[in-house]
């Protein structure tokens, strides 16, 4: 476990994740992948302080831990940056990222307990399982090529592999 989000760590999400494809491609059962990025979180860290960038960090856990299904795999992927392996096609992968996308945006407003020095917001990229992309390997890889196409887009969005 990520000690400060909460959530598991990249190397657990690894293993679970490859069973979990192993189990969905089995059975004929879509599954998606989202990754995510927290919006100039340098300069977040630079401007407000380490303190608020953790404060951060536990914000977007939280929000991940609130919108995603109990049996989705959910990690806290490198610095800034997170992970969810979640059953379902690309649309459902949608409305879960764009209601991550949009709780981490008014949340870290509004939170009550320790509410954050400025808004955070995320950038979202989400694929799916395809007939192209049959690895964990390459869906990761599909869903941050998608991240990035989100950033490139202005940030605070989500990018959908197949989807422009």
């Amino acid at each position: 476990m990520d000690h400060l989000t909460g959530l598991v760590i990249r190397s657990f999400f690894h293993r679970a994740a490859e069973r979990r494809i192993e189990i969905y491609k089995r059975n004929g059962l879509p599954l998606a992948c989202a990754v995510l990025d927290v919006d100039n979180f340098k300069s977040y860290n630079d401007r407000y302080g380490h303190g608020s960038g953790d404060e951060a960090l536990r914000c977007v856990g939280r929000m991940l831990h609130e919108s995603t299904q109990a049996d989705d795999v959910v990690a806290r992927y490198g610095s800034e940056e997170f992970v969810v392996l979640m059953g379902g096609n690309i649309e459902d992968a949608i409305e879960v990222a764009e209601r991550v996308r949009y709780g981490i945006e008014h949340e870290s407003v509004t939170a009550n307990e320790t509410p954050l020095s400025s808004s955070v917001t995320v950038s979202v990229g989400v694929a799916a399982l395809t007939e192209d992309v049959l690895s964990l390997e390459q869906l990761v890889q599909k869903a941050d090529d998608e991240l990035y196409r989100a950033k490139r887009a202005g940030k605070n969005r989500v990018a959908a592999a197949g989807r422009r």
